[in-house]
């Protein structure tokens, strides 16, 4: 009796793309909405002894993108260990561990990819919403200063963002403002006519 042939289901899959190939494909994915489907070929990736620092920062946005903020920011910390003087990698761990809830870690994460990259104006900003969340006023103005002074758009932010809302109308910081009129001293038509 003949035996019968495997039925042919067509030519075998494709390999899954390795390295670079994996991650330029993840990256069209994520751009397409396909998050799962992208961390699917990154994750791989991330348990090389070696980390890629690409396959890693694509990785946490996937995760950031999914609200998975915790676990985002533990891959941004498998980027930062690798990579400790890479300011972005600090810069979004401290993006991913502030929307987490862990305002000191966020900090922290903050003042390094400052440290690193001083003129970082989102760096600035997000320091200056954490201060202003502990009730650290003049840290949150400072920062906040800085990152108008950097750029310069930043300002348009104190209406929409509910951490820095309070300060906007704050003597202290609309002195410091570049391009802002310093609030007028009510005693000044006292002093002019008085000299």
């Amino acid at each position: 009796m003949p035996t019968r042939a495997p039925p042919d289901d067509g030519p075998p899959p494709p390999p899954a793309p390795t390295g670079a190939a994996a991650v330029r494909r993840a990256h069209e994915l994520f751009k397409q909405g396909q998050t799962r489907e992208a961390l699917a070929l990154l994750r791989p990736l991330l348990q090389r002894k070696e980390v890629d620092a690409d396959a890693a920062a694509l990785a946490a946005a996937c995760l950031g993108s999914e609200g998975k903020y915790e676990e985002a920011g533990r891959v941004d910390r498998l980027l930062c260990d690798a990579q400790p003087r890479n300011p972005q990698g600090w810069n979004s761990l401290g993006f991913d561990l502030l929307n987490a809830g862990d305002l000191a870690g966020a900090l922290d994460a903050y003042a390094r990819a400052i440290d690193l990259e001083p003129t970082r104006a989102s760096a600035h900003y997000n320091v200056a919403r954490i201060c202003a969340r502990m009730g650290e006023r003049s840290k949150a103005i400072e920062h906040f200063v800085r990152a108008v002074e950097l750029q310069p758009d930043f300002i348009e932010r104190l209406d929409e963002d509910p951490d820095l809302r309070p300060l906007k109308d704050s003597p202290d910081l609309l002195a410091r403002l570049p391009g802002q009129p310093n609030p007028e001293d009510p005693y000044a038509s006292w002093y002019a006519t008085e000299s």
